[in-house]
């Protein structure tokens, strides 16, 4: 007899995560309204698909994007997203000076920035804004006001071409020699993340500007996530509950159990 194991999640708690989707039609309209402030190299390099700058420039105005544990996490969930490559929304550094001579500029201004002088492992940063700057060959730095720096050893060099099973939301990876897919990373410099037509996570690109048409962006709805708390807060209420009503009962029943 096969010993069949089902997960027992409440319908009611699904409605406390977030979900993942494509971006809209309406909010690629904002996005192309935002953009009309920017010009040169920098418009250029927003007016594409996908490519970490649009990622960056659509959080700055609101629509939030995946995380790439959050891309890993839909598909793992069932968002159908091979035969595409979708960004994330953070880049990676490692080492203050890039040997892709487009990125060095932009390397240095935020390992500065972040006061980041120890590269022995790989640094994801979230959180990064955009602003014109005609000094980068892009036509664009980095904001760094709400960043959030976290050290990634999985994402060092030495970890290339690894399989893997899942990207955790650490930014940990499970290898795992008989998973589907594949991470890639490089030895220096900064890099943008992504999943790309093949499932396969690609930390490694130098390209920060990036883009053709098999570009998607996936949109975070994080309104369940602010319910969450209070839903966690009913559930401890109801098991304090539950609990006060069993010890009564056992109470209940030694006492009777003493009388006897």
């Amino acid at each position: 007899m096969t010993n069949n194991q089902v997960r027992l999640i409440p319908r009611e708690a699904e409605t406390y995560f977030p979900t993942a989707r494509f971006l809209s039609d309406e909010e690629q309209t904002r996005y192309e309204d935002s953009i009309k402030d920017y010009s040169g190299k920098a418009r250029e390099n927003l007016d594409v698909r996908s490519n970490l700058w649009k990622i960056l420039q659509l959080n700055q105005i609101g629509i939030q994007t995946a995380t790439l544990p959050e891309l890993d996490l839909a598909i793992e969930n069932g968002m159908n997203l091979k035969g595409h490559y979708e960004d994330g929304r953070e880049v990676i550094l490692r080492s203050r000076r890039d040997s892709y001579e487009s990125n060095d500029h932009l390397a240095k201004d935020l390992a500065d920035r972040l006061d980041i002088t120890n590269f022995e492992n790989s640094w994801i940063i979230n959180g990064l804004g955009i602003r014109q700057d005609d000094d980068s060959s892009y036509g664009l730095a980095f904001v760094t006001d709400n960043a959030e720096v976290i050290e990634a050893p999985d994402f060092n060099h030495e970890n290339n071409g690894k399989r893997f099973s899942r990207v955790n939301p650490d930014y940990s990876i499970d290898f795992d020699e008989q998973g589907a897919r594949a991470v890639y990373t490089r030895k220096n410099g900064l890099s943008w993340l992504d999943v790309d037509v093949d499932l396969c996570v690609c930390s490694g690109d130098v390209h920060l500007a990036c883009s053709d048409s098999n570009g998607r962006v996936v949109v975070i709805n994080p309104e369940g996530t602010q319910n969450f708390s209070e839903y966690i807060s009913r559930l401890e209420k109801e098991t304090a509950r539950q609990k006060a009503e069993i010890e009564e009962r056992f109470n209940e029943a030694m006492a009777v159990s003493e009388n006897k």
